[in-house]
C-alpha cells in the first residue's frame, strides 16, 4: 500500500464545508449556483430524436429574450452607423429601379397573394402553395439590397447571396431542419460577371449547403402579419395547444400575444417571464465503442434561482408575498462524433445543382451510421405542404411561438454545427410584416415586428439588410483564427469539393482545420485539429467544442511542437472560476503542502487565453452595455490541457476499481484541503494516466467545480450544471432547493459505476438493447426523477451487473443500501411543497402543528450519516478481497 504523507492543514484551520441554513423539515438552503435540470449530449447508441423533448430546451431560451426597437436592434447587432441616413449606401436604395423593382415584385406577391386567398380553393392547400410562391420574389428583393443602386458589391470577396432553401433539409445534422431561404458566399457558386442573378436562382436549385456554410437564415411565413404579432384581432387571441405532431407548442408568455410594432421606434424591452418555464430534459451522450470517452456536457443556465418552495416555515410566516422565479434549464443535447478521417465512401457527394442530390454516411461511434441524403424535390415538396397545411390549423398566438421555435432551431444548428460560431443571425418574413432575430451564448434578442409598407421602417429595412450584406464572417459570429488547409473555408469554389468530402466523416468540418492563438508565453501557436471529441449542441451556455490537436507551429520558443494535446474551447461566464485557476490552486496545495500524491490524479493544463468581448468593437460587448444585468457577460476561453486516457482503455476490472478509489480519495482532498467541490462527476470526467507501470484515476473537467467558501454568496453564473444520468435525485427534483452538497458527488460516482457495470458487457462492448436504466439517458427531467425515486423506492431486483464487471457487485449493492436508506428516511420534499403553496393564513393556522422537532434535526448533509466519505471508502478501499491502494490516509471522514 503506497504511503500518504501526513496531512498538516487539519489543525491550522477549520475544514471547509458546504454552507447552510438551518430549516425545519427541509433542507439548507444554499444559494450557490444550482445543480442542473438539464444536461449535456444524447446516447450514441440511442439518440433520441423527438421534436416534443429538443423543443423544451429552445422553449427556455426564447423565453427570456431581448425585444429590441429595430433601430437599436439595427444599430447594436449589425453595427449599422448612426448616419446611414446620410450614406449614399444606404440612403440611395430606395431609388434604385432595381429594388424598386423587386419590392414591387415581392409584395404583389404577398399581398396579392392573402387578397386572394379564398376564393374557390381549400385553406390549407392554398396557403401551401403561396407560401412557397413567395420564396423567390423574396429572395431577388434581399439580394437586390447590397449597394446604394442595388448592384454587385466592389469587394467579391464580402458578396453573399439569398437562395431558397426549402424543401431540402440543410447537411451537418442529424436532425431534418430547412429554413426557407439562406444565405452563402456567392463564390461557391462559381457565378460569370455576366449571370443574372435572378434568373440563375429561378433556375437552378442550390442543393447540397452545410449548416457550417449559411451565414444567415430566413423564414418565411402567409399569415398576414399575424406570426409576428401583427394584425391580430381579439378574437384571435387564446391558449396555445399542442395540435401538431411535433408538439412544437406550449405556454407562452403574454408578451406573445401581443403586436410587437406597438413599441415606439428608439425604444427597448425585455420580454417578461409570468410563469416557470419548463425545465429542458437533456438527454445524455455515451459512446459505443469508446466506452465513457471524454464526455463533456453542456450545462444549462437560467436567468435565476427558482423560487424556493420550501424555505423555513419561518421565513414564510415573515413574508406576506414571494418574488416569481422562472427555473431555465440549459442548451440543447449534443451529437458526438467519431472524428475519423478516413476516406468516405465514394457516395459522398456535394454539389449546388438538383440533378446531383448529395449523399452522406455520417459515421457514429459504435460502428453505426446514417445517410444524411438531399431527397428528390418532390418528396420534400410534398412534405413541406403537410407542414404548412397543418400551421393554417393554429391560431395567431400558436403560431408566433410554433415559428419562434422554428426560427430558434436553426440558430441551434448554425451554432452547433460547422464552423465555431459566437452567434447566429436570421429574419422572419410574414407578407409585408417583418422581425430580425439574433442569438448567442447569452441571449435571443428580437427586434420589433414592423411593416415595410411603412415608409420609414422601409427605409431602415434596407439600410440593415444591406449591412446584412456587408458584414464581414467574424461579424456574422465565426470565431477569429480557425483556417481549414489554409484557405477561405466559407468562399472557396475550387476546394469546396475536397472540403465537402469531409463531412462524411467529420460532419463538424472541423478536421484539419488549424487554429492559431498567442499563449500566454507570447509565442502565437498553431494547432491543427485531429479529432473532434465533443462538440455541444445549444445555443444559451458555455456550448463547449472538444478537440484533440497537434502542434505545428516552427516557433522556436514552442514547448510542445508536435505534441498531441486537448483544446478545448467554450463560452463561460465571466464571473465563473476559471478551470485553469481551480486547477492551479489544488496543485499548487499538492506542492506547497509536500502532498505530492494528488498531483497524479489531477488534470494538468499546458495553457489557457480568455478572449473578452469588447464594449464597442463586438456585438455582445454593446449588447451588455445596453441590457446591462439582463445580458450575461461571457468570454470565450481557449484551454489546452494534457492527453488523458478515458476509462475504455482499462484492461481490467481491478484497474476500473483502483481509479474509482482514487477519484473518491482526490475528490475527498479538493473539497477538505483546497477547499473545491468538483459537482459534475460523470463518466467522461473520471480518466487515468499510466506511470511507471501504474495506474491513477484523474479528476478531470473542473469547468462546473465551486469554491465552498464561495458557495453562499450567489450563483457565479446563470447556467445550471450536471450530467443527468449521473446526477442526484436531489438535483433532478423540482422541489429541491438545498443546492449542490457533498453527498450528491458521491452518489454521482454510484451512478457512474452502475451503468458500467449493468451497461457494457467489457469496456467498448455494450449490452443489447434494452439497455439498463436507459431512461436516464434518453428521458426528460420528470423522466429521470420519477425513474429514480422508484429505483429507490421499489427496488427489488438485482442489478444486471454483466460477468465482467461482476466483482462490483458487491460495491453497489452496500452503496444502494445506503442510500435507499437514506432517502426513506428523511422527511418529504413533495409534503414541503405542498406545505409551501399554503397561502399566509392557512400557514398561520397550522404554525404549531407544522412543527416537528424530530424532523428538524435530520442532517441532509449526509441523510443522517448515511451518505458519507468514510461509508464509501470503507467499501471501496478493497476489491476481490484484495486491498487497493490507499492513497491518502488521512481526512476528515465525516463528510
Amino acid at each position: 500500500m503506497e504511503a500518504s504523507p501526513q496531512n498538516n492543514l487539519l489543525a491550522q484551520a477549520p475544514l471547509p464545508h458546504t454552507p447552510k441554513q438551518k430549516q425545519a423539515g427541509g433542507p439548507p438552503v444554499v444559494k450557490n449556483t444550482p445543480g442542473s435540470h438539464n444536461y449535456t449530449a444524447h446516447a450514441k447508441d440511442k439518440v433520441p430524436q423527438r421534436a416534443s423533448v429538443l423543443n423544451k430546451f429552445l422553449q427556455d431560451d426564447i423565453s427570456d429574450r431581448a425585444v429590441l426597437s429595430l433601430d437599436d436592434f439595427a444599430t447594436l447587432i449589425l453595427d449599422l452607423p448612426l448616419d446611414w441616413r446620410i450614406k449614399e449606401e444606404f440612403s440611395l436604395l430606395p431609388e434604385s429601379e432595381v429594388v424598386r423593382e423587386t419590392f414591387e415584385a415581392y409584395l404583389t406577391a404577398a399581398i396579392g397573394a392573402t387578397e386572394g386567398e379564398g376564393k374557390g380553393k381549400k385553406k390549407g392547400k392554398a396557403a401551401a402553395v403561396r407560401e412557397k410562391e413567395l420564396y423567390q420574389p423574396l429572395a431577388n428583393l434581399l439580394n437586390s439590397l447590397r449597394d446604394g443602386k442595388g448592384r454587385h458589391m466592389k469587394k467579391d470577396i464580402d458578396e453573399k447571396i439569398f437562395y431558397v432553401q426549402d424543401p431540402r433539409p440543410l447537411l451537418g445534422s442529424l436532425l431534418e431542419r430547412k429554413p426557407d431561404l439562406g444565405a452563402i458566399y456567392i463564390q461557391l457558386l462559381e457565378l460569370t460577371k455576366n449571370a443574372k442573378l435572378s434568373k440563375y436562382l429561378g433556375k437552378n436549385k442550390i442543393a447540397g449547403v452545410f449548416w457550417g456554410l449559411l451565414l444567415f437564415f430566413v423564414e418565411v411565413k402567409h399569415e398576414k402579419g399575424r406570426f409576428i404579432g401583427l394584425n391580430i384581432t381579439k378574437e384571435e387571441t387564446g391558449t396555445p395547444k399542442d395540435v401538431s405532431s411535433g408538439s412544437f407548442i406550449s405556454k407562452t408568455s403574454k408578451h406573445e400575444s401581443t403586436q410587437a410594432s406597438k413599441t415606439a421606434p428608439g425604444s427597448s424591452q425585455l420580454n417578461p417571464s409570468n410563469s416557470r418555464s419548463i425545465k429542458r430534459p437533456r438527454p445524455v451522450e455515451e459512446l459505443g465503442t469508446d466506452i465513457f470517452r471524454v464526455t463533456k456536457r453542456v450545462k444549462s443556465h437560467s436567468t435565476a434561482q427558482s423560487e424556493s418552495l420550501t424555505l423555513r416555515r419561518s421565513q414564510r410566516l415573515a413574508r406576506s408575498t414571494g418574488a416569481s422565479y422562472r427555473v431555465q434549464s440549459g442548451p440543447l443535447p449534443s451529437i458526438r462524433h467519431s472524428g475519423s478521417a478516413s476516406t468516405p465512401p465514394a457516395s459522398a457527394t456535394t454539389s449546388f445543382g438538383d440533378e446531383h442530390r448529395p449523399r452522406v454516411t455520417i459515421h457514429q461511434s459504435g460502428g453505426k451510421e446514417k445517410l444524411l441524403e438531399v431527397g428528390s424535390s418532390q418528396e420534400y415538396a410534398l412534405r413541406a405542404e403537410e407542414e404548412l397545411k397543418e400551421e393554417r390549423l393554429l391560431t395567431p398566438t400558436q403560431g408566433q411561438h410554433r415559428t419562434r421555435i422554428q426560427c430558434a432551431s436553426y440558430a441551434k444548428e448554425m451554432l452547433s454545427n460547422g464552423f465555431i460560431r459566437n452567434h447566429a443571425i436570421g429574419i422572419l418574413a410574414d407578407d409585408d410584416g417583418f422581425r430580425f432575430h439574433y442569438y448567442d451564448r447569452s441571449k435571443v434578442v428580437e427586434s420589433e415586428a414592423f411593416n415595410i409598407l411603412d415608409d420609414e421602417w422601409k427605409k431602415l429595412f434596407m439600410a440593415m439588410v444591406c449591412q446584412l450584406n456587408k458584414l464581414s464572417s467574424e461579424k456574422l459570429g465565426y470565431i477569429p483564427n480557425l483556417h481549414l488547409d489554409e484557405y477561405d473555408h466559407l468562399r472557396d469554389p475550387e476546394q469546396f469539393s475536397q472540403f465537402s468530402q469531409q463531412f462524411a466523416n467529420d460532419p463538424q468540418g472541423l478536421v484539419g482545420a488549424t487554429y492559431s492563438f498567442k499563449g500566454s508565453d507570447g509565442v502565437v501557436h498553431i494547432v491543427v485539429i485531429e479529432q473532434v471529441l465533443y462538440r455541444a449542441e445549444g445555443i444559451i451556455g458555455r456550448c463547449s467544442v472538444v478537440v484533440e490537436v497537434t502542434c505545428i507551429c516552427q516557433d522556436s520558443g514552442c514547448k510542445w511542437n508536435g505534441e498531441r494535446k486537448i483544446m478545448k474551447i467554450s463560452f463561460p461566464s465571466k464571473s465563473r472560476p476559471s478551470e485553469e485557476g481551480l486547477i492551479y490552486d489544488a496543485r499548487s496545495k499538492a506542492e506547497s503542502s509536500g502532498e505530492h500524491w494528488a498531483l497524479n490524479h489531477l488534470p494538468k493544463v499546458i495553457d489557457s487565453i480568455t478572449l473578452p468581448y469588447h464594449e464597442k468593437e463586438t456585438v455582445q460587448g454593446r449588447l451588455k452595455t445596453h441590457l446591462k444585468d439582463k445580458y450575461e457577460e461571457r468570454v470565450m476561453r481557449v484551454t489546452i490541457l494534457e492527453k488523458l486516457h478515458p476509462l475504455s482503455e482499462l484492461e481490467d476490472p481491478r484497474e476500473f476499481a483502483q481509479v474509482f478509489y482514487d477519484v473518491l480519495q482526490i475528490h475527498q482532498w479538493l473539497y477538505e484541503c483546497v477547499g473545491i467541490l468538483h459537482r459534475d462527476l460523470s463518466s467522461g470526467n473520471i480518466m487515468f494516466r499510466r506511470k511507471d507501470d501504474k495506474i491513477y484515476g484523474v479528476l478531470n473537467d473542473f469547468d462546473l467545480s465551486s469554491r465552498v467558501a464561495d458557495m453562499d454568496k450567489g450563483p457565479t453564473s446563470n447556467q445550471r450544471t450536471g450530467t443527468r444520468p449521473f446526477m442526484s435525485r436531489d438535483l433532478l427534483c423540482p422541489t429541491w432547493t438545498g443546492g449542490h452538497l457533498y453527498r450528491h458527488d458521491l452518489e454521482s460516482l454510484f451512478y457512474i459505476m452502475l451503468c458500467l457495470a449493468c451497461r457494457y458487457k467489457k469496456p467498448g462492448l455494450p449490452t443489447a438493447e434494452p439497455r439498463a436504466y436507459s431512461k436516464w439517458f434518453s428521458g426528460t427531467d420528470e423522466e429521470v426523477y420519477d425513474n429514480k425515486n422508484s429505483f429507490y423506492t421499489d427496488h427489488n431486483e438485482s442489478f444486471p451487473i454483466q460477468p465482467y464487471f461482476t466483482h462490483f457487485r458487491t460495491w453497489l449493492h452496500l452503496i444502494f443500501r445506503f442510500l435507499s436508506a437514506g432517502y426513506k428516511a428523511r422527511p418529504s420534499l413533495e409534503l414541503e411543497s405542498e406545505i409551501a403553496s399554503y397561502d399566509l393564513d392557512t400557514l398561520l393556522a397550522l404554525r404549531d402543528s407544522l412543527q416537528d422537532p424530530e424532523l428538524e434535526e435530520f442532517d441532509w448533509s449526509t441523510l443522517n450519516g448515511r451518505v458519507t466519505y468514510l461509508t464509501f471508502r470503507r467499501i471501496m478501499s478493497s476489491f476481490q478481497a484484495q486491498p487497493l491502494e490507499t492513497r491518502w490516509s488521512s481526512g476528515n471522514l465525516r463528510h
